[in-house]
């Protein structure tokens, strides 16, 4: 009796998934490497104490464990901060330009019902030592490709800004119970639940009544903006919407300004973000497929002060997209099963090989049976769908074609041309 094992909130990939998966990754690998950005891998655990001290993650989401010597490890629930870690360690100088990427699955134990993965593929690209909108246009326009890249016709990204909501409410006093659960009424952008908590607090009116407004800050740049420079109470607010101006104008000036709108509402569960976010959606796919923004103090956590900006791809993600739309064709090269009596041997493995040289996938197998039977068998496993079979018998070569045997000549050209490099 066959029985299936599963584990809650991990999956198996299989063959034709890792394909597409592996297609996908050498795409954003060029992309990313073609911008000047080096590939770094970090370790799968990490020590539990870097993700709880700053709050970055709630605790309750992190596989925990104990080493032998006692130490809290945690599975990597995030790449930023292992990256940025990675950074700290091995590049002293805060002034420092460093581009990097990753390719790397992360583990989060989510409490909400709605997010069913614990295990997630990820490729993102971080970029420390510049705190230009530049910077920030390099890493919009970096994600915005990596699904074209990839044959997404219709990209959208959604900008907002954590610093213009912080630096709202650094005009309030407030716990950091409080804002948590401000910025997340803010996200739901239901004004009622914020009307009913506004009115439960001490807050200065004037405030209040701007907090209201936050949720309704998206649309058209140049109208939010205005709407944004008529909300600022401080010179924080200020520099906000003139770096945001300084980004889409920057956007505007390489061809990329038609795939962005500015959503001063929305926040991000990641608290390690201090400026800019955004998040980048396919078409009409509900959920985003690239999350990213500025996080210019985490490196402070690692004795380091370094601005910093990137993202991260949830590939698999972008792969169920691309597989529902038809948008990924994988390749696949001329596949030969070579079957071959006791005394064909040496021919028989001399044109596998041969056939391998050039780029082919080449099978053997001894033939134990009738080779006809033996063919139906593999010729009836997904496989085994696209091959062509050849049997080495008594000195002749013959080719499955039509259920029967026929003489075949072309594997044996193939088999005597030179080798490629």
């Amino acid at each position: 009796m066959l029985t299936t094992y599963t584990i809650e909130g991990f999956e198996n990939i299989q063959y034709q998934g890792f394909q597409a998966l592996s297609k996908i990754e050498r795409s954003l690998t060029r992309l990313y490497s073609r911008y000047g950005y080096h590939q770094v891998a970090t370790p799968t655990f990490e020590t539990y104490d870097n993700f709880v001290q700053n709050g970055a993650i709630p605790a309750n989401e992190l596989f925990k464990f104990i080493s032998r010597k006692g130490q809290v490890l945690a599975l990597k629930p995030d790449a930023t901060l292992s990256v940025a870690r990675m950074a700290a360690i091995n590049h002293h100088d805060p002034n420092e330009i460093i581009k990097l990427f990753y390719q790397t699955n992360i583990y989060r134990h989510f409490s909400s019902p709605g997010d069913v993965k614990k295990e997630m593929t990820q490729m993102g690209v971080e970029f420390f030592g510049d705190n230009s909108p530049e910077c920030d246009g390099e890493i919009i326009e970096m994600a915005i490709k990596s699904l074209k890249a990839n044959g997404v016709a219709d990209v959208q990204v959604d900008l907002g800004h954590v610093g213009f909501i912080n630096y709202l409410l650094d005009e309030l006093t407030m716990s950091q119970d409080e804002r948590a659960r401000l910025f997340e009424l803010i996200e739901n952008k239901n004004l009622g639940d914020i009307q009913e908590f506004l009115s439960t607090h001490q807050y200065d009116p004037k405030i209040s009544k701007i907090i209201l407004e936050l949720p309704m800050l998206y649309g058209d740049p140049a109208d939010v903006f205005a709407r944004m420079t008529k909300l600022c109470v401080n010179q924080n607010m200020q520099e906000v919407v003139k770096h945001l101006s300084a980004l889409y104008e920057h956007l505007k000036s390489v061809g990329l300004a038609q795939y962005v709108t500015f959503d001063l509402g929305f926040t991000s569960s990641m608290n390690y973000y201090t400026d800019l976010i955004f998040k980048v959606y396919a078409g009409n796919w509900g959920a985003p497929i690239i999350d990213g923004g500025r996080y210019n103090k985490l490196s402070q956590q690692f004795g380091i002060d370094r601005p910093a900006c990137g993202f991260a791809v949830n590939l698999l993600s972008l792969m169920d997209y691309l597989e529902e739309h038809d948008l990924i064709h994988v390749e696949n090269p001329p596949h030969a099963v070579l079957l071959y009596r006791a005394g064909d041997k040496a021919r028989t493995f001399e044109t596998a090989n041969a056939l391998r040289s050039q780029g082919n996938i080449a099978e053997v197998f001894t033939i134990n049976s009738l080779p006809s039977a033996m063919i139906e068998r593999l010729a009836g496993q997904r496989l085994y769908q696209d091959a062509e079979f050849y049997v080495f018998s008594h000195g002749e070569v013959l080719k499955w074609q039509d259920q029967d045997l026929v003489p075949a000549d072309r594997i044996l050209s193939i088999a005597l041309e030179p080798e490629q490099e």
